[in-house]
């Protein structure tokens, strides 16, 4: 079964809450073989169905759900979010939403940075997210949006985890690009993500979104590209798996 990298629950903070349980993954501990070695939780990338299908039941299974339980994103690098009601796969979208118990939403990586959030609202029930963030999610504000949603939704208390991605010393980048990530943010997030020498550091870029949103989040996992043995990594390998965060919000509590 897949191994998280990290794995934890946000307990209840209110009669009316929901323990909401989470957990980061690596590429250990899975059923894939080869390049996609061993936990690829991604079915788009050529690796094959039945190794995929039983590591995404174990990725459930670290939260409680089951895999005809999860919701999966096809990214587009945009800003765009589903309100999300059940399982199933939403094309177009990197963000997804639900506050509906026993679905567990997921967001992939291989140097973008997954992240979730679990946002607890008086009188009423938890909102989860799941989003997928690299730097066009940086430039077209993706992680913003999602908590203006949610903030635009009653919450009150919002916590994040943010997986693992590729550092800035390891992405180079080219100077149009850093300079779109320069003028289309806010000058805090702008130097977090151009702070190494000609690259790009999309992780650190979502954290000051998220410190600015006065949100402190909990980092699992270190640069993709620099971890060959514990993660993927796009830019390293081209063709690779997918290791990813998964949030599930429960109806009864659940053991820390």
């Amino acid at each position: 079964m897949i191994l998280p990298l990290a794995s934890g629950v946000f307990a209840p903070v209110a009669p009316s809450d929901r323990p909401v349980c989470w957990a980061v993954t690596g590429r250990l501990g899975g059923y894939s073989v080869g390049e996609f070695s061993q936990g690829n939780i991604a079915p788009h990338v050529g690796d094959d169905p039945l190794a995929t299908s039983r590591n995404l039941n174990s990725l459930a299974a670290l939260v409680g759900v089951k895999e005809t339980d999860l919701a999966l994103m096809q990214a587009a690098h945009g800003s765009s979010i589903a309100r999300v009601h059940g399982a199933g796969t939403f094309p177009g979208v990197d963000s997804l939403i639900t506050d509906r118990a026993e679905v567990g939403l997921v967001a992939m990586g291989a140097d973008c940075a997954p992240l979730i959030f679990c946002a607890f609202r008086a009188g009423d029930t938890p909102l989860i997210s799941a989003v997928h963030c690299g730097w066009k999610g940086i430039v077209s504000g993706v992680v913003e949006a999602t908590i203006v949603e949610l903030r635009e939704r009653g919450a009150t208390h919002i916590r994040s985890v943010v997986g693992p991605a590729i550092c800035g010393a390891c992405y180079s980048s080219s100077t149009d690009r850093r300079e779109m990530i320069r003028s289309s943010t806010q000058r805090e997030v702008a130097e977090a993500v151009l702070r190494a020498p000609g690259g790009i550091d999309v992780r650190e870029g979502v954290i000051a979104q998220l410190r600015i949103a006065r949100i402190e989040p909990v980092v699992v996992g270190g640069c993709t590209y620099g971890n060959p043995e514990t993660l993927f990594s796009y830019r390293r390998e081209t063709r690779t798996g997918r290791q990813g965060i998964v949030v599930a919000m429960r109806e009864f509590q659940v053991p820390a």
